[in-house]
């Protein structure tokens, strides 16, 4: 076991164990940036920043580290950043660890952190973010990391909320699966900037009430790329709740095998302007007990659905306000599996080369496999993108 450090240059290979302090419980970085790696930071807490609190503009590289058990009445079970900190964590696995908000990491005030091929799992929130708990210009870069089991009253795995002005997150190539919260079984996203959340997994999460998969409400426009959201549970929106002046946009993704006990087995639109927009996605199979695709429960709220492969007939609520008029289709996407979770296109789907190329946002040349997002998957001389996430391989 290592003592508590404070302002100290680079660490590597130490265990840092059972130690307490009200703001850092094993090391508090002050307008510091070390290199900390190959590291092992087990039971420790208190205040905020379980392991490490990081302000002043502090950004260590942390790579290859174990952090477990660790603990903050505050927030951050592991990392407390504020104050333009942005740590840079590579290849570290965190497990067991609880804060009040921010299971694992808590940034506050300008803080972007880079985070990438990290395991979170088991680690939970009081409050706000099973894992990370982000607010006021904070913009995570979050790459090949997995998320399991996690929880939290708001957010299971990640929670951007309140004053969150200005926050603009960019997820990539994540899998969301098993966590679960009151609201937001993986992400709950309110009162913020634009998330770019592409290439990412949302399998099995859980909302004991709304937003299986994600939670979106209060001036917030998220868009969503090339993401799978299947077997997400809720009371309301088993894969995605909409509420007050929330503008989601969904493109190339494929919503299936979601349930909600009440409302919306895909899609919920609650109130106040809520308007969703959906473009070459797949929405087959949810279901719930008013709404299996998609339910509008105010007046004021919308959704639309541009090139999509949708079951109509699982509209419900206010199903006037539910535009499909624009080359959407109504028939079985005929997925290869989706009683054995591969949502994958077979030969004969009418979704091969049926979406529209132009929805397809720059930048964006592959698929949620990896695979060439554009081929003529229907050998008639023109390449079209397909219809869901999954691009046919022929």
């Amino acid at each position: 076991d290592q003592p508590r450090s404070r302002g100290l240059g680079d660490v590597y290979k130490r265990q840092f164990r059972n130690n307490s302090s009200p703001n850092g419980g094993a090391m508090r970085l002050h307008s510091s940036s070390p290199t900390i790696s190959d590291c092992t930071f087990s039971g420790n807490g208190y205040g905020v920043g379980g392991a490490i609190s990081c302000q002043g503009g502090s950004s260590p590289d942390i790579t290859n580290c174990v952090f477990s058990d660790n603990r903050a009445s505050g927030g951050g079970g592991v990392f407390y950043c504020e104050g333009g900190s942005s740590p840079r964590v590579t290849n570290c696995a965190f497990s067991d660890n609880s804060g009040g908000d921010g299971g694992v990491f808590c940034c506050k005030g300008d803080c972007n952190p880079m985070v990438t091929d990290c395991t979170f799992t088991n680690n939970s929130a009081s409050s706000m973010g099973g894992a990370f708990y982000c607010t006021t210009n904070c913009n995570p870069t979050i790459t090949d990391c997995t998320f399991t089991g996690n929880s939290a009253r708001n957010g299971g795995a990640i929670a951007w909320s309140f004053q969150a002005h200005g926050s603009s997150p960019t997820i990539t190539n994540c899998v969301f699966s098993g966590n679960t919260a009151e609201y937001g079984g993986a992400i709950f996203y309110e009162d913020t900037g634009n998330a770019a959340i592409s290439n990412c997994v949302f399998s099995n999460n859980t909302a004991n009430t709304s937003g299986g998969a994600v939670y979106s409400s209060g001036y917030c426009s998220p868009n969503f790329v090339n993401c799978s959201f299947c077997g997400n549970t809720a009371y309301y929106g088993g894969a995605i709740f909409c509420d007050y002046f929330t503008y989601v946009t969904v493109t190339n993704c494929t919503i299936g095998g979601n349930s909600a006990t009440y409302h919306g087995g895909a899609v919920f639109c609650f109130s106040s302007y809520a308007a969703p927009t959906l473009n070459n996605c797949i929405l087959w199979g949810n279901s719930a007990s008013n709404g299996d695709e998609i339910y509008i429960a105010g007046s004021t709220c919308s959704c639309t659905l541009n090139y999509c492969c949708v079951d109509n007939t699982g509209y419900g609520g206010y199903t006037g306000n539910i535009d499909d008029s624009n080359n959407c289709i109504f028939v079985d996407p005929e997925f290869v599996s989706s009683a054995n979770g591969d949502y994958r296109l077979k030969d004969t789907s009418p979704c091969i080369d049926a979406g529209n190329d132009g929805y397809v946002p720059a930048g964006v040349t592959t698929d949620l496999d990896g695979n060439q997002r554009i081929v003529d998957g229907d050998n008639d001389g023109t390449a079209t993108v397909d219809i869901g996430a999954y691009e046919y391989q022929p």
